[in-house]
Formats: structure tokens, C-alpha cells, sequence
């Protein structure tokens, strides 16, 4: 049953926290700050048109734009802190929704389309809309503040065009959102074609073989060609409404203070206001052109945070229990072998003691795997599984590699007192099998044990040691299992 799908809004919550609340109120101070700023520069211009400016003046403006400056800065502390807690929910709300969809775990497709947000993309879309949306508020509470100084200190139409332009832009961006979404979602899925294809260059590159490499290759090229096209008509929208929405912006805002100046040409006073904030004006000029630009990436992002949750949770190929051929599939235990002729039959054998060791036995792509699998689907917690591509995490790994990074925390360092730390950092397939086998042992303590070829990798005297083990798991526990030594039995005895 397809699982109930997440939203962008419910991701976006996940941003939302103290140290959120705390960039917010700092960009409002931002802001406020240099509207004071844009009230200095206006009182300074009617202070020279009156003879009366004072040094001091200028001080108040560094000092007001300064901690302007300051309090922007610091904004940007609590937006990362809000972002790193965006990226941890998110990555532990997948885990939460997906631990037990082992059925997915050798799926190709679902693998090429989902782990790429895994890996870093979800990573960089959280963080790039952060960065996106606090770059928008900044622009946007300056325009609104600074526009407000300006209509009560010399007109009041300087607020009417800045929210003319504001809403102009709302316009262009609503008419062709459906356009622009599906050329950004058309590139994130080109995008994620082209970085799945890197999770196999290291096996075709360093192979060597030039059948395999130019297969790859060509693969390779052809998602690359793909890839630009999307990327090329992504850029060509966004560029487009951002020069077109930042080419009214300065029209109708320079439009403003022509007329603003025509309409008093003889004020003095207000003349010199009106160049002492030139600079300004053109500052905010900018600011709406960046305000454009600006707002067709939070666009693209929330479009690709579409493509986030849509992958939260992948659903498995609903056939994936009929791939298995029961008719050729035995479950041996001592001298009792039995038939299994469905995932139920063998859940009952499995379930019919608390301990003992079972032989999972069947010919090529008879669907031992399959089943191990469908049994840990239905077992969910109740049962370990150790599947044959086995990529999970054990301790001996992660000591090893933060011995070799160099660094560890204050857990290793008592591992090191116990004598742990001399531990060599590589191991072979062989070595790492067994020591992850040892730690399976003592480590978990679940009732029901699903192993997928444990010992492929192992030697004659490694084998026998870890046969040993998984013996012992088998007086505490139900142990079922597709053995290497059962494959080379049958490949000696077919029949």
C-alpha cells in the first residue's frame, strides 16, 4: 500500500525553532537600522540646506549602519544552526519512515532516484532555501522600512512605487510559476541522473576494462547532454524574469523621483534631500532587482523541495514476493528439511521454536534473497538481518576510520584504554565478515536472525571459526540463513 506522501510545508516546519525566531528578530533590527541610517542621511541634507550640519551627524550614521552591519551578520549564526536542525530532522524523519522497507534495499531504480538527496542534495536544497529566504527578508524589510522613511521624511509616493514594483513582480513570478516549476524539476531530475551515474565510476574507471569503460562512458555523455539542455532552460527562465522584473523595478522607481523632483523644483531643502539619497535610492534600485532575482531561486528551491519529500518515502515494487520461486526453495534444519511454498509456510517454520539454526536452500535467482527479505518486511523489529551487500554500520568500522582521520571523542579514547586502539585500519571482505559477525554476537540480542550469505568471503579456517558463532547465536536465538558452503554443496551434489 503506497505510504501517505509528505509536504513541502511539512518539511519547511522543520525549520522552525528558537534560533529561527532569534535570525528573524536580528534581520528586523537589521532593517531598522538602516532605515534610522536613511532618516540620518535625510536630516544631514535639510541640516546643509539650513547651515546648521554638525560633525557629529556623520557619527550617528557610522554608528546606526554599523550595528546594522553587525546585527546582519549575526543573523546569519542562527539561520545555520536552523538549517543543520532542519537537515537532522529530515534525515531522521527518512530513517524513521523507511526503516523497515527492506524490500527496497536492492531496488536499482528507487536507489538512483532516492539516494542522491541522501548523499547531498536535500543537504544543500534546505540550507540554499535558507540562505535564499534570509537574503529576501533582509531585501525585503529594508525596501519596506527605508521606503517608509522616505515617504514620511520627502513624499509619500516613494511607498506607493516600491509596492507597485512589489506587486508587478508577484504578477510576473504567479502567471508562470507551472512553466518555471517543471523546467526546475525537469533539471533536479537530469541533475540526479547524472551524480547516480558517479556511484559507479569507481568500479568502471579503475577496472580498466574498455568494454565496460566505454559502456560507461556512453551512459555517461548522454545523461551529461541531457543534463545541460534542462540546466540551460532552467537558467534561461530565471535569468529571464529576473532581468525583465529588474528592468520595471528601475523604471518605475527612477520614474518616482523625477517626478517627485519636477513637481518642486523650486524646494531647495527637498532637492538636497533628494541627492543626499541618491545613493541610497539607487542602493534600493538594486535591492529590487536582487529582490527579483532572488525570489526565482526560492522559487527553484521550493520546486526542488517538492522532489525532497516526494522521495521521503519510495515506495517497493508491489510484485516483489511473486519473484520468488517457492517450488524450488527448502528449508533444512538438522535432517529435517521442509518445503516452502510461501512467505507465510516460512514464517511459520521460523516461528515454530524459540532457538535453532535453519539452511535457507535453493538454486540461481530462486529468490533466497527475496524471501530473507519478505521475512524481515513482516518481522520488522523482532528480527536482525544482515543482508549480502552488506553496507551497515559497526563499531569495529567506525573506530578504525576516526583512527584514521586522525581524531575521536571521549568513547574512543576509553576504547584505546582497553587496548583497542592498536586495531589496524583496513580489513579485507574476509576479515571484516567475521568481525562484524563477532560483533553481531555480542552486541544484539534480538529473537529471530536473518543471515544472507555471511560467509562468502571467507577462508576454510575463518569459516569454520565464524560457524562457531553463529552456532552460539543459535542457542539464544532463531537463526535462518542462505550459506555460501550450501552453494558449493549443491553445485557438487545437483542432485
Amino acid at each position: 500500500m503506497t505510504r501517505p506522501p509528505l509536504t513541502r510545508l511539512q518539511l519547511a516546519q522543520y525549520l522552525i525553532c528558537p534560533s529561527l525566531s532569534a535570525a528573524l528578530l536580528l534581520l528586523v533590527a537589521e532593517a531598522l537600522l538602516s532605515a534610522a541610517t536613511t532618516y540620518l542621511v535625510i536630516k544631514v541634507g535639510r541640516d546643509i540646506a539650513n547651515d546648521e550640519f554638525l560633525v557629529h551627524d556623520l557619527l550617528y550614521i557610522l554608528v546606526a549602519q554599523s550595528i546594522s552591519f553587525i546585527a546582519g551578520a549575526t543573523s546569519w549564526i542562527f539561520s545555520e544552526k536552523a538549517g543543520f536542525r532542519a537537515f537532522g530532522r529530515y534525515i531522521f524523519r527518512f530513517a524513521e519512515d523507511n526503516r523497515h522497507e527492506v524490500k527496497l534495499l536492492n531496488e536499482r531504480m528507487a536507489r538512483e532516484r532516492v539516494e542522491p538527496f541522501l548523499t547531498g542534495e536535500a543537504f544543500y536544497e534546505i540550507f540554499n532555501m535558507m540562505y535564499e529566504v534570509e537574503s529576501q527578508l533582509q531585501l525585503f524589510l529594508g525596501l519596506v522600512f527605508n521606503s517608509l522613511v522616505l515617504g514620511l521624511e520627502i513624499d509619500g509616493v516613494f511607498p506607493i512605487a516600491y509596492g507597485a514594483v512589489f506587486v508587478i513582480l508577484i504578477l510576473m513570478q504567479w502567471s508562470l510559476r507551472g512553466r518555471v516549476a517543471h523546467a526546475y524539476l525537469q533539471n533536479q531530475r537530469m541533475t540526479n541522473r547524472v551524480t547516480s551515474q558517479d556511484y559507479t565510476a569507481w568500479d568502471n574507471v579503475f577496472a580498466g576494462n574498455r568494454y565496460n569503460f566505454r559502456l560507461w562512458c556512453a551512459d555517461f555523455k548522454s545523461r551529461l547532454r541531457d543534463c545541460l539542455r534542462a540546466q540551460v532552460k532552467a537558467i534561461a527562465w530565471r535569468e529571464t524574469l529576473s532581468a525583465g522584473g529588474g528592468v520595471v523595478g528601475l523604471l518605475v522607481v527612477f520614474m518616482t523621483m523625477v517626478f517627485v523632483a519636477s513637481q518642486q523644483e523650486g524646494n531647495t531643502e527637498l532637492l538636497i534631500t533628494l541627492a543626499v539619497t541618491l545613493p541610497r535610492q539607487i542602493e534600493m534600485t538594486s535591492a529590487v532587482h536582487q529582490f527579483v532575482s532572488g525570489w526565482n531561486d526560492v522559487f527553484a528551491h521550493w520546486t526542488r523541495w517538492g522532489g525532497i519529500v516526494a522521495n521521503m518515502r519510495p515506495d517497493a515494487d508491489p510484485n516483489f514476493e511473486t519473484r520468488i520461486q517457492f517450488n524450488r526453495l527448502l528449508l533444512r534444519e538438522g535432517q529435517q528439511i521442509c518445503e516452502c511454498s510461501s512467505v507465510q509456510d516460512a514464517l511459520q517454520i521460523l516461528l515454530a521454536r524459540p532457538t535453532g539454526r535453519i539452511s535457507l536452500r535453493g538454486g540461481n535467482a530462486s529468490g533466497k534473497s527475496t524471501l530473507l527479505a519478505a521475512l524481515k518486511s513482516r518481522l520488522k523489529k523482532h528480527s536482525y538481518y544482515w543482508p549480502s551487500a552488506d553496507r551497515l554500520s559497526f563499531a569495529f568500522a567506525r573506530r578504525a576510520l576516526l583512527a584514521e582521520a586522525g581524531y575521536g571523542d571521549e568513547d574512543e579514547d576509553r576504547i584505546g584504554e582497553r587496548g583497542d586502539r592498536d586495531e589496524k585500519l583496513g580489513f579485507s571482505s574476509g576479515e571484516r565478515m567475521l568481525k562484524a559477525l563477532k560483533e553481531i554476537v555480542d552486541q544484539t540480542d534480538d529473537a529471530i536472525y536473518l543471515f544472507d550469505e555471511w560467509d562468502a568471503n571467507l577462508d576454510a579456517i575463518n569459516r569454520a571459526e565464524a560457524d562457531k558463532l553463529v552456532d552460539e547465536l543459535a542457542t539464544r536465538a532463531r537463526v535462518i540463513e542462505i550459506s555460501h558452503r550450501d552453494k558449493e554443496l549443491m553445485l557438487r551434489n545437483p542432485a
